[in-house]
């Protein structure tokens, strides 16, 4: 599942809250929907990707229903709980990535969730606009937004979705991948294998090599980045602070990384960097014993 296909569409949650109080027969679900087999088949699919419904057999013909994944159950939850909303606007398309957004940034100003929802301006001001009407969403302070809190299962429903959606592109690109730390949808994951590919580039301690820090391990670090983004020195110091804990042969290399390329004078640059991360007191840390 690619970042772009998280969302749900109205259709697909229209039949999903046909199935929230059990599953239902394929034939029985199109002719509900007024929709041909093949339209059901699509839907289905797709959800399927998502990991929220399953298809099996009873009898001689498939049923569907929700699946006993984390993130199908909290859907599920939504559906029952909020049935007096319009849920086919409000989970689906750019509202949904809007949500996303909110659910798993420690701040969200506009900006920020531009960047990270792939909406035009005027269609997030759309959706928020919306979303502060039904009561979703609030602003915080000034140009910071956040989920109300009446709503707290839909941003827990979102983070399970992304988190769901990152664990499935790990394994696609290694069958061994761990996601190590992951932030929306951008991760890091451990894994064995030694190539680069499919959006995965090497970090943290595996991207050391290309920095005058030559060091071997078992394991490898990727990163999976929503969007750009530049393999600098700085980038790979404080992506290392994300993988902890750390081995005392990964803390001198961390050394060996700062000295030989300066990063002191770059220090607050790394710093606003380490906040956007949330490692901000491990750098601290850090580099105090740098100092001593």
């Amino acid at each position: 599942m690619k970042c772009d296909e998280i969302g749900l569409s109205p259709r697909e949650i229209t039949l999903l809250r046909r199935l929230r109080d059990g599953g239902q027969p394929m034939k029985k679900a199109a002719i509900d929907l007024g929709i041909p087999p093949s339209g059901l088949t699509r839907l289905v699919k797709s959800l399927e990707s998502k990991g929220i419904v399953t298809v099996h057999k009873v009898g001689v013909s498939n049923s569907i229903g929700f699946s006993d994944r984390k993130h199908a159950t909290m859907l599920r939850r939504i559906l029952n709980e909020y049935d007096h909303m319009k849920l086919e606007e409000i989970l689906s398309l750019a509202s949904l990535r809007v949500i996303v957004s909110l659910a798993t940034q420690s701040t969200a100003t506009r900006p920020e969730m531009l960047s990270s929802s792939r909406i035009s301006p005027r269609t997030l001001q759309t959706v928020l606009t919306k979303l502060r009407a039904v009561g979703i969403l609030r602003i915080r302070e000034r140009g910071i937004y956040e989920l109300s809190e009446r709503f707290t299962p839909f941003g827990d429903f979102a983070r399970e979705l992304v988190s769901f959606s990152n664990q499935k592109m790990a394994s696609g690109f290694s069958s061994d991948s761990v996601v190590v730390w992951e932030r929306g949808n951008e991760f890091i994951i451990r894994t064995r294998t030694r190539e680069e590919r499919d959006g995965f580039m090497k970090t943290a301690f595996s991207a050391f090599d290309g920095y005058g820090v030559p060091l071997v391990q078992d394991w490898h670090y990727y990163f999976h980045p929503h969007g750009t983004w530049r393999r600098t020195p700085e980038e790979v110091f404080l992506q290392s602070l994300l993988v902890r804990p750390l081995s005392s042969r990964e803390a001198n290399a961390l050394k060996m990384l700062w000295s030989r390329n300066n990063l002191r004078l770059r220090i607050d640059q790394l710093r606003a960097k380490a906040s956007r991360y949330g490692v901000d007191a491990d750098f601290e840390k850090l580099i105090d014993g740098f100092r001593d």
